[in-house]
């Protein structure tokens, strides 16, 4: 995506003090003048000292960056202590421009959507960093509307989560289970022309296959029963109709399967 630059040279401190970005915090300006526009945000604390920034801001048609993501933005703050383990000097500020009328703040869809593409394009760049509004470090009714309505912010969260890239760790058991699956293939193979051929029985295999069968036992057998880390995308399957079950609506998923769908929806297997 495009992301305009309009670097602020007083309102952050230069590096991380040595700390990795470990969350992306969501915040909303607050503003009431109309129309509030980031890239009119972004020159406020670009032209002048507040004590005050975030890393991007965030209206229906531009993203601005005010703060280098290497840098530290003011926007979560330090004091007192935060809830979730959440600072200045590991996160990255994203300030949504808001609509208001008649006393009431909302989120514009298109400014959620173009949040979401920016918070895909950071995991891409930080892909271990978690989510959090300022909220949740603080306690400030911020971003107030989705504070107010807590379901705005999980459908967020939801959005994020479909469509979010592999951690390395998620790569890195991508690539051993893709392995796995190889070397069964191999073996399935060769042991089926050595069984052809009579230098096997069958009853040779019947350990290796218990084994197997163990590994591969279904645990889940509802959405419900699925991992909270899992469910976003077995519901997707579902709701889509990827994933029918056996009979009665059964999933019977195994936690090899479960992780492999996963891993697969994240890297973009099942985008139409």
């Amino acid at each position: 995506m495009t992301i305009y630059k309009n670097i602020t040279p007083f309102n952050r401190w230069i590096g991380r003090d040595g700390q990795k970005v470990e969350w992306i915090v969501l915040h909303y300006t607050a503003n009431t003048y109309q129309p509030d526009l980031a890239k009119n945000e972004c020159a406020a604390f670009a032209n002048q000292y507040v004590g005050a920034s975030a890393h991007f801001f965030v209206d229906e048609k531009e993203v601005w960056q005010s703060v280098a993501v290497e840098d530290t933005a003011w926007h979560c703050g330090d004091n007192p202590p935060p809830k979730n383990g959440c600072t200045n000097r590991n996160s990255i500020g994203i300030e949504m421009c808001v609509k208001y009328k008649n006393g009431v703040y909302s989120i514009p869809e298109k400014t959620v959507d173009n949040t979401v593409s920016l918070v895909l394009e950071l995991l891409e760049a930080f892909p271990e960093a978690k989510l959090c509004r300022h909220y949740d470090v603080t306690g400030k009714i911020c971003p107030q509307p989705w504070v107010n309505d807590p379901s705005l912010w999980e459908d967020f969260k939801k959005r994020v989560e479909e469509n979010r890239p592999m951690t390395p760790a998620e790569r890195k058991e991508f690539d051993a289970l893709a392995a796995k699956v190889t070397a069964i293939e191999k073996w399935a193979v060769k042991t089926e022309a050595a069984v052809n051929k009579g230098d096997k029985k069958i009853e040779d295999l019947e350990d290796k296959v218990a084994v197997v069968d163990e590994r591969t036992e279904a645990k889940y057998h509802t959405v419900k029963e699925v991992p909270e880390w899992a469910r976003p995308t077995i519901q997707k399957l579902v709701d889509e109709g990827y994933l029918k079950g056996e009979k009665a609506g059964n999933l019977a998923l195994n936690t090899d399967l479960t992780r492999t769908l996963v891993i697969v929806d994240r890297a973009g297997g099942f985008d139409k």
